[in-house]
């Protein structure tokens, strides 16, 4: 599966057991980072006080190098290794918002 399905996968999974969802999320996307996993939170609209929880959850469970943040990146290259895989997942993002 490409990365994008990975992402569309965690994206639309039920979050209600936030540790499934964090454990899904480790699962399915393994180069992932803080700052990935809190833009996946925010395409899934969660509220603060949920996606905080979620967060600290991540924190907890994600391997060492995935809690760390590069301050270089720029919130467009989150996910993003060509201009294709960017189209494509922008295309999903306002796929997204666009149901909610």
């Amino acid at each position: 599966m490409t990365k994008a399905e990975m992402f569309l996968k965690v994206v639309m999974s039920p979050h209600d057991p936030p540790q499934a969802f964090v454990d899904n999320f480790i699962k399915l996307i393994v180069d992932s980072d803080t700052a990935c996993f809190q833009k996946v939170l925010e395409m899934k609209g969660l509220k603060r006080s949920e996606a905080s929880t979620m967060l600290d959850i991540f924190r907890q469970r994600a391997p060492v190098q995935a809690t760390t943040t590069t301050t270089s990146s720029t919130p467009g290259s989150l996910f993003h290794s060509n201009p294709e895989q960017e189209s494509r997942i922008h295309k999903l993002e306002k796929l997204i918002k666009k149901r909610l």
